[in-house]
């Protein structure tokens, strides 16, 4: 199983974000960001290049302190898909291109894809890593030093660029089975129990 962190930083009103995920078993990560826009889009972000950076069948776990995003990638994108991408009360759905993005990626991995709460702050050098990586890439797009395209996620035509494969070291020995885990969701009939069975 491939266990990923995920963060994603930003003002809550717009302004430069910052997003980025570390795998726990290889301690691989990729960050990034945009010069506008929230909190809310970077976490989206996060989840959905998580995703997309790790294709194949091998189970893939991914998780975030952001209870939005996951939510918005376990629970709400199944009844907003349901409804034509409609909120329960017919209102646009928030974020509907990111959303829509990971719904693609999700169903077109082969193996499956957990989403996980994780309480932010804790002491999890893979969620620190995510954290501060998230940290540097709004900063880098705050002070103009962001990608020159300016575009929030990668352009799948150029595959020229590869920075899924950078290979830091490790960033710490843990086995990625914290104690700390709050409830785990990726849709209505999901529990741990039955993870990957």
């Amino acid at each position: 199983m491939i266990i990923v962190s995920t963060d994603g930083t930003g003002p809550r009103d717009g302004g430069a974000i910052g997003w980025a995920w570390v795998a726990h078993g290889s301690g691989r990560f990729d960050s990034g960001g945009a010069a506008d826009g929230t909190a809310q889009v970077a976490e989206l972000v996060a989840l959905r290049q998580a995703v997309e950076a790790h294709p194949g069948d091998e189970p893939l776990f991914v998780e975030s302190s952001s209870q939005y995003a996951i939510r918005c990638a376990s629970e709400w994108l199944y009844a907003w898909k349901a409804q034509g991408w409609r909120t329960a009360s017919g209102g646009d759905v928030p974020h509907l291109d990111l959303v829509q993005a990971i719904d693609d990626v999700v169903t077109g991995r082969g193996g499956p894809v957990r989403f996980r709460w994780a309480r932010g702050h804790v002491d999890s050098p893979f969620t620190q890593r995510a954290r501060e990586l998230a940290r540097l890439a709004a900063e880098d797009w705050a002070a103009g030093r962001g990608d020159l395209d300016g575009a929030l996620l990668a352009d799948p035509a150029d595959s020229a660029a590869t920075p899924a494969e950078r290979q830091p070291e490790p960033v710490g020995a843990r086995s990625g089975r914290d104690d700390h885990r709050g409830p785990v969701t990726s849709g209505p009939d999901w529990e741990l129990g039955t993870l990957f069975d």
